[in-house]
């Protein structure tokens, strides 16, 4: 980096963000966004999409409220992430369901 600062060079309000994140770091996130407002996200937030997939990953047709309880979401953000399994599993056939286009009757 062509600019090099001493954390203690720096004012008390920005050694805080020095310190979490290191002053190479801070001095890029300066010459990149600096005398904007940026917004910085809850944890939450930014592992939502994380949770989302185990969501996915975990419903397995009638456990809806389970998932919701367990990862604390609503019923029916559940049920909206996993309305395209449920409409696939509703066109599905059953094992020996027979086909009316089966020849083999």
């Amino acid at each position: 980096m062509a600019e090099e600062i001493n954390i203690k060079e720096l004012k008390e309000q920005h050694r805080e963000y020095a310190e979490l994140i290191g002053v190479n770091n801070l001095m890029l996130l300066s010459k990149r966004y600096g005398g904007t407002n940026i917004y910085i996200p809850k944890v939450d937030e930014l592992l939502k999409n994380q949770r989302y997939v185990k969501i996915i990953n975990e419903f397995n047709g009638d456990n809806i409220k389970y998932l919701a309880r367990k990862y604390k979401v609503s019923e029916r953000t559940v049920y909206r992430l996993v309305k395209e399994l449920i409409n696939e599993m509703k066109s599905k056939p059953f094992e020996e369901q027979i086909s009316i286009f089966d020849r083999n009757l």
